[in-house]
């Protein structure tokens, strides 16, 4: 018998049985390790963000973005711009650049207030997610106080944007009603400088009027076959001096009559139901006959039988509501002051693009 020569040994071949569980086991391996990397957290993309020392989370810039979506909005809107892309510059600027730069001014806005409220002792903590529990805070005792019969002011729930707006309004009259705050030390020659420079505007008593009025509700075919009836009673009211007696001869138009007696008391009553009746009879002295006005859907025909002249509330009567304004005027002014101040610290350009990301 011939002897082997000696060498390396040849390797037996592997069975298909052994190859399938060394695929196997491969791609379970695979697969653990995809697992495992998905599974892992996944670096955060939106750039850092500080702003009045304050880091600010993902969450936290969306709702600013969010609101300054909705305020770039209504500035287009008011300047007749149909906003469809927020990619596309319109004639205010690029979009998604707006947006940023007032999510960042509602940042400022937020901080200047919040740290603020900290230096006075309003807050704790002037951070966001101090302001998310304070929030749910008060939607627990709210909701607990629904459901044991008790009757709440405001909204029975807030949202982060409900309760912003909410919580800064509550800040600003906490401050402006705190009299320790130097801010709100006001002197007698301010409360008149103030009220001088808004009592034309704020202060102004409305005059004693007494009206007597014909008002025809028309389509336009009819107010063309009217008004030509209505100035022939004009013309005879000015002949006699009052449009009750020229009624007398023109009979087929005293159900359009009425009257109505407005003063100081009646003033905000009779400007919501009789609005277009005062404003005929804005220029009209005791006496005066209007015009027939003829606007859309009516035609009006008015005279002032007496004007009481009056001039301005006295400031005894409103010193508070001057002080008030005052010390509300220099709050807003602080927190103007405080937001030019405010540190940002930023990638705007990152930040720029995470903005544009959120609208693709």
């Amino acid at each position: 018998m011939a002897k082997r020569k000696p060498g390396k040994s040849r390797k037996a071949p592997r069975s298909g049985k052994q190859l399938i569980l060394w695929v196997t086991g491969a791609a379970v391996l695979v697969f653990a390790l995809v697992l495992f990397l998905c599974l892992q957290p996944q670096p955060d993309t939106f750039p850092r963000l500080e702003v009045a020392g304050h880091r600010i989370c993902r969450e936290e810039y969306l709702q600013a973005m969010y609101r300054a979506r909705n305020d770039v909005l209504s500035d287009h809107a008011a300047a007749g711009i149909s906003l469809k892309n927020w990619n596309e510059d319109t004639a205010l600027g690029d979009p998604c650049e707006l947006i940023t730069r007032r999510a960042l001014e509602i940042l400022s806005e937020y901080y200047a207030i919040s740290t603020l409220a900290v230096e006075r002792g309003y807050l704790s903590d002037a951070g966001y997610d101090a302001m998310l529990r304070d929030m749910e805070n008060i939607n627990r005792q709210r909701q607990e106080a629904l459901e044991s019969g008790s009757i709440i002011t405001g909204l029975p729930h807030f949202t982060p944007d409900d309760y912003l707006t909410y919580r800064a309004s509550s800040l600003r009259i906490q401050f402006t009603n705190d009299i320790s705050n130097p801010e709100n030390q006001v002197t007698r020659d301010e409360i008149l400088q103030r009220y001088e420079a808004d009592k034309g505007n704020l202060y102004l008593l409305p005059d004693d009027l007494e009206l007597a009025y014909l008002v025809l509700s028309t389509g336009p075919e009819e107010a063309d076959a009217l008004a030509p009836e209505l100035e022939a009673l004009r013309q005879l009211a000015l002949e006699k001096g009052d449009l009750a007696l020229a009624l007398e001869d023109m009979p087929q138009l005293k159900d359009y009559y009425g009257e109505i007696s407005v003063n100081r008391g009646t003033y905000s009553v009779y400007a919501r139901s009789h609005g277009d009746i005062l404003a005929c009879a804005a220029e009209l002295q005791t006496g005066d006959i209007s015009q027939v006005f003829r606007l859309e859907g009516w035609l009006c025909l008015v005279q002032c039988r007496q004007r009481i002249p009056h001039n301005y509330v006295p400031l005894e009567d409103v010193q508070s509501l001057v002080i008030q304004s005052i010390r509300e005027s220099r709050y807003d002014a602080l927190i103007a002051e405080r937001m030019e101040k405010t540190e940002i610290n930023a990638d705007f350009q990152a930040l720029l693009r995470f903005t544009a990301e959120q609208f693709n």
